[in-house]
């Protein structure tokens, strides 16, 4: 019997090469993800710091300079806020986008699997059938050595 030959072995390392490719994008989205999270978090301590530091600096004294920088300086702070909220948000999007395009290359990497394990299957129950029918043939070649008149 001939070699197990897959016909479409050429469409299907293609698509494992476009599943691995969309794996590492997903991958980089959610890194980026991760990141963007830290930032967010850094960000938003930032603003709670210096709150807290302004809310605390009422001591009984109105300092006008101290006022104005702190408040420049928290308007600032939601300002750095807002943009890592943004950004998270976008990352978020990125990544929710490159976990689809990679679970739709995989099911289409899965479809070429099991395609090829049907033509597998097909091959080996050919092979097992020709194995059979040769295994027969000789059975009744021996047969009709041992008892030439029947």
């Amino acid at each position: 019997m001939k070699r197990f030959r897959f016909r479409l072995e050429s469409v299907r390392a293609l698509r494992d090469v476009a599943e691995r490719r969309a794996r590492e994008r997903f991958g980089l989205a959610q890194q980026k993800v991760a990141q963007t999270q830290l930032a967010l978090a850094t960000a938003s301590r930032w603003r709670e710091d210096i709150s807290t530091a302004l809310t605390g600096a009422l001591d009984g004294r109105f300092r006008p300079a101290e006022q104005a920088s702190g408040l420049a300086a928290l308007r600032q702070a939601e300002r750095a806020e807002a943009e890592a909220t943004r950004v998270f948000n976008e990352a978020g999007v990125a990544r929710d986008r490159a976990r689809e395009e990679w679970l739709s290359a995989r099911r289409r990497l899965q479809v070429m699997q099991r395609l090829e394990e049907r033509a597998r299957q097909a091959h080996r129950e050919a092979a097992d059938k020709a194995e059979q029918s040769l295994l027969d043939e000789l059975a009744g070649i021996a047969a009709a050595r041992i008892n030439p008149l029947a």
